[in-house]
């Protein structure tokens, strides 16, 4: 994790030169045709899911998908560019979802840190992550790909909301933090419920996996309205509910506390809950769009260490299917 400034900036330097040149104009070219899908596995899925909501924020048609909902078949006129996003390029349903796509006018888009994988050879253009190698548990990867869709979002738009240039100096600020009052928040809770919206569902979705993946917590990751309509039913005494945002989701938290969970709310508002037992609030500095989600998740990897620490076990899966990845070759 303490590596995590040194990447950022080296993936940056490497996705922004790739973005200036003909991958960046492919990209950008592209996603004027019409609607772009975005679609990954694991973490690379919900990032995809922030990234399509950037783009959509931007007044761009984009949307996000899994992997696996994609790769038995994709309808011709479904898109006009498909964005397979895979750190190692060899996930093997983000593989068949990018070959699926129909023969035509269709970009097809690869994120990836390994080129010369199988998603890198079956792409019309490839975005290399300059990452350094990662481990089981997408640490590193996980914030780099944040970063690059960041800066993809913005070449297409042609817009710039977010100060990368920022983001390494902030993430050493957050690693920093101390993250002994999350994990004890969490520890405890029968079941960790996460929430977030906008572009922030990237966080809500890759919290929940890293806290199932590193910390082996049952959790479930939810956007904030979504959650408003049934899910926060289980709430209460023995559960626990992590939240970001500066919007409804402060007022939730104090619902929530009020119902008797154990509730976080990680937020870069400058505003003041109410005291309240069960409530912890956790401020982070404040970056624009990916940018923030990519502060949002550093606080989790934190969280996670700590508990899998106090556990006593080492941080990576338990279980991992053989026929989750491609041959490399």
């Amino acid at each position: 994790m303490r590596a995590q400034p040194e990447n950022l900036r080296r993936s940056a330097a490497a996705v922004r030169a790739a973005l200036a040149g003909p991958a960046g104009a492919q990209a950008a070219a592209a996603s004027r045709w019409g609607n772009l899908v975005a679609f990954g596995m694991g973490a690379s899925a919900h990032a995809a899911a922030g990234f399509a909501a950037a783009l959509r924020a931007a007044g761009l048609p984009a949307t996000s998908a899994s992997a696996a909902d994609l790769r038995d078949g994709i309808p011709p006129g479904f898109a006009a560019t498909f964005l397979g996003v895979s750190q190692s390029g060899r996930s093997r349903e983000t593989v068949a979802a990018l070959a699926a796509v129909p023969a035509g006018p269709a970009a097809r888009l690869a994120l990836t840190n390994r080129p010369d994988s199988p998603l890198g050879a079956i792409a019309d253009t490839v975005v290399a992550l300059g990452c350094t190698e990662d481990s089981a548990v997408s640490t590193l990867s996980y914030t780099a790909t944040l970063q690059a869709l960041g800066l993809l979002a913005e070449r297409i738009s042609g817009g710039s909301r977010t100060d990368w240039d920022r983001l390494p100096g902030l993430a050493a600020e957050v690693l920093d933090f101390d993250p002994e009052p999350l994990a004890s928040a969490l520890a405890d809770a029968g079941c960790v419920d996460v929430v977030a919206c906008g572009v922030r569902v990237a966080t809500a979705g890759a919290a929940a996996l890293l806290l199932r993946e590193a910390a082996h917590l049952p959790t479930a990751g939810f956007t904030t309205r979504e959650y408003l309509h049934g899910p926060l039913e289980a709430a209460g005494p023995g559960r626990a509910v992590l939240l970001f945002g500066a919007g409804r989701e402060l007022s939730l938290a104090v619902d929530l506390a009020g119902y008797g969970a154990q509730v976080v709310v990680v937020t870069d508002a400058d505003v003041d809950l109410p005291a309240q037992d069960g409530l912890l609030v956790v401020r982070l500095p404040r970056l624009a769009g990916l940018g923030g989600c990519v502060l949002d998740i550093l606080l989790v990897q934190l969280a996670a260490h700590v508990l899998a620490q106090r556990a006593g076990r080492p941080v990576e899966p338990r279980y991992m299917p053989a026929d989750t990845k491609l041959p490399a070759g």
